[in-house]
């Protein structure tokens, strides 16, 4: 047996024989350089303290016998890699935990046998630490991808039966709900943006994955979109769709849909109906624009006799604002059966200036030109839904 392997032997054994101290170093350097081990609980630190101390443990070993890590040891680090895949640490801090610590590790050994190593044993330990140190990081590497591609199947799967439960109303109970958010890791904001795209220039599911991929106007506790194909159509769940962006992306596309602003997990399955009924059975002149919002699904359904119309929210969506406004709502109605600007001021005994200043706030305030034949239409019955209701 080599002189050197004795050696070596004696400096690991001194080395492990406290090894309690050497591994809290450890701990203290990896928390301090990487953020991501900053915020670890105890049991969390004590795994990390655990995997260490056995890397450094073979480290010796291999050092003292000039060996080699086994196939055991690539199914260690394998794992390794696939459990940190599972708690979402990311994959560079956990590479850099072991280039920290093998610094640590090659500083202690300076600090306390600089006397009793030969260049020929810094240069083997040195060789023996990147050696371990490639095959480990490729073996973390493996592990963590092959179960972050299983992982992430499994969440999208997932995300997408819990979107069409939602829609179904599978999914009313809240704390049901907030379960499984919890497990899939995910948020839902209290109201969110729901699309259903038809097909067209694509299919059902490439349509709900091009609009899954819409700008969204702020920051919002959504994870991700979630986007799923129901009853022949593509139906997307955004935090805050931008509607510019979303009509662009229709139009880029060929595709028509209907959006739904401030919907609640409560309230999903009927936003769903409305707009399912919307995109498929809207007449050609609605198609004015891409994309139908909350206010001409409600007259789309009210118009058909659908089972979810209702005439106050008929008349809450469309006109908003101004549905207690009076003098809007009294010009508005003019413009509609004097057929525009002039007769209704005339009726009005209005300057037809006049007239014309509050079409411009309607339209500002409601998002309609009430010029356009199918926003008169949705116009005209808002009010008559608001007469109704009154």
């Amino acid at each position: 047996m080599p002189p050197s392997t004795d050696r070596r032997r004696a400096i690991a054994a001194v080395l492990m024989e406290d090894e309690g101290p050497l591994a809290e170093t450890f701990l203290a350097t990896i928390s301090r350089e990487i953020p991501a081990y900053a915020t670890l609980d105890e049991r969390q630190l004590q795994e990390v303290r655990s995997i260490i101390v056995w890397t450094l443990r073979r480290v010796l070993d291999l050092w003292a016998e000039e060996g080699s890590l086994t196939e055991e040891d690539i199914r260690l680090f394998r794992g390794v890699g696939a459990v940190r895949a599972r708690d979402g640490r990311p994959l560079s801090a956990v590479l850099r935990a072991y280039r920290v610590a093998a610094t640590v590790f090659l500083d202690q050994v300076s600090d306390h046998f600089r006397d009793d190593v030969s260049i020929d044993d810094v240069t083997s330990l040195v060789r023996v630490w990147f050696a371990v140190l490639d095959e480990l990081s490729e073996a973390i590497y493996d592990g963590y991808e092959a179960t972050g591609r299983v992982l992430g199947a499994d969440r999208e799967s997932s995300l997408r039966q819990l979107l069409s439960d939602l829609l179904l109303g599978r999914q009313s109970h809240a704390g049901t709900l907030a379960g499984r958010l919890r497990e899939l890791e995910a948020q839902l904001p209290p109201t969110f943006d729901l699309v259903v795209v038809r097909p067209g220039g694509l299919d059902a599911a490439e349509a709900a994955a091009a609009i899954a991929g819409v700008r969204e106007q702020a920051d919002g506790p959504l994870v991700s979109s979630i986007h799923t194909v129901m009853d022949g159509v593509g139906v997307v769940l955004l935090a805050h769709a931008d509607d510019a962006d979303l009509r662009a992306e229709l139009e880029r596309h060929g595709l028509r849909a209907a959006h739904q602003r401030g919907v609640s997990p409560r309230l999903a399955p009927r936003a769903h109906r409305l707009a399912l009924h919307a995109v498929s059975h809207a007449p050609e002149f609605a198609w004015t624009r891409p994309v139908l919002n909350d206010g001409d699904l409600e007259v789309i359904a009210l118009a058909a006799g659908h089972a979810d119309a209702d005439p106050a929210r008929v008349a809450a969506s469309v006109l908003g604002p101004v549905s207690t406004d009076g003098d809007a709502l009294a010009t508005l109605d003019a413009v509609l059966q004097a057929g525009g600007a002039a007769p209704a001021a005339a009726r009005l005994h209005l300057h037809p200036q006049t007239v014309r200043y509050r079409l411009r706030r309607l339209a500002e305030a409601t998002g309609r030109d009430p010029r356009d034949p199918w926003n008169r239409y949705v116009f005209q019955t808002a009010l008559m839904a608001a007469g109704a209701g009154a």
